[in-house]
């Protein structure tokens, strides 16, 4: 006749002989089970992976977020140039020329405009421009 005390080791035995081997095997198994941990299967049986932009493919899938390195782009940048210099008042016409990281704008400032005033004037298109576009290393060139 088993006693309870017998009965319990009997048991612990089974449980850790048996159960905890099986669960480990189990879960293992479980995880890798086709060998890639970052992708899903479509109905056809293959496995598409996410995009590595570090956003688990979720800019690929918006093109248009912020995050996405094809939504700045220099036609957009020379629209936002354009706002920030037509409040300015002194400026009769301007140009935009981009070079990697560089950006050169030519202003035409009224033919009236002293030296000193021209010289204010580019220093406060320089100063506008360089606050609306950071990632430049702006220069204004102004002329009559």
């Amino acid at each position: 006749m088993l006693t309870k005390k017998m009965l319990r080791r009997k048991l612990r035995l089974i449980f850790m002989g048996f159960a905890i081997p099986a669960l480990v095997i189990a879960s293992l198994t479980g995880c890798a089970a086709d060998g890639v941990n970052n992708g899903h299967r479509t109905n056809d049986g293959k496995v598409e992976t996410y995009g590595h932009d570090g956003y688990l493919g979720y800019s690929n899938s918006n093109p248009n977020l912020p995050n996405n390195k094809t939504f700045l782009n220099y036609e957009s940048d020379r629209k936002l140039i354009n706002k920030v210099l037509q409040p300015i008042d002194g400026i009769k016409s301007s140009r935009v020329a981009f070079n990697g990281g560089d950006l050169t704008v030519h202003i035409k400032a009224a033919s009236n405009l002293t030296n000193a005033q021209l010289e204010a004037l580019r220093a406060k298109t320089e100063q506008a421009v360089q606050l609306n576009m950071p990632r430049y290393h702006v220069k204004v060139k102004a002329s009559r």
